[in-house]
């Protein structure tokens, strides 16, 4: 960012390119959501926003007493950014795990704002778009220190196996699995409805 908050043409090349190499690197080490690229464009198309971090939206399988237990007492053995097929998870089940958590979570996406004016204008935006579970994690007056998240309200998670039982097979499997699907979905329509909106943040965000 130049000084006064105003980013000049030799800055903003200098972002782009930084940006083409994180989606590069991205590709080749498998991080980057389905979609992924065009909707980091977007979402740092605006002067005074950049993203630090994000996830389009996922369905995961947690092994674990808990889902929400300590990276060392839990692990993900299946994920997808894109709607799944209940066989699939019917095979993940049918593996010797004994506690296994079906989860889908919203896009959750972390931005850098200029000023606290356009982390506000980013906030009220992401709530208008249906992201509820917005919040800014850091807020002060010099630039470029204000941190942002924003995230969909769009998750569950469902016991799928217990202490070696399954829980869900079948017909329960397959709705369940259904409406896991509908909320990844929701999701990434809130996504696209915040991207809608990005380019107004211009005015606030320069």
């Amino acid at each position: 960012m130049a000084q006064g908050g105003a980013r000049s043409s030799s800055t903003f090349t200098r972002a782009a390119v930084g940006l083409e190499g994180l989606l590069v690197e991205e590709r080749l080490v498998g991080y980057l959501d389905p979609g992924g690229e065009e909707a980091l464009r977007a979402l740092n198309s605006v002067a005074g926003l950049e993203t630090t971090s994000s996830c389009l939206g996922r369905i995961t399988v947690i092994e674990g007493r808990w889902p929400w237990e300590r990276r060392e007492e839990t692990r993900i053995v299946f994920k997808s950014h894109v709607p799944v097929d209940p066989a699939l998870i019917a095979l993940v089940a049918s593996r010797p795990f004994e506690n296994l958590w079906l989860k889908v979570t919203g896009p959750i996406v972390h931005f850098r704002a200029s000023t606290p004016a356009c982390a506000e204008a980013l906030l009220r935006t992401a709530r208008e778009a249906g992201f509820k579970h917005s919040g800014a994690l850091t807020l002060s007056g010099r630039e470029g220190c204000c941190v942002v998240e924003v995230s969909a309200p769009t998750e569950a998670t469902v016991p799928l196996k217990l202490d070696g039982r399954l829980l869900l097979v079948g017909a329960s499997l397959e709705s369940v699995v259904g409406r896991l699907n509908e909320a990844l979905e929701e999701g990434r329509s809130r996504l696209a409805g915040l991207i809608r909106r990005f380019p107004a943040l211009s005015r606030y965000c320069p």
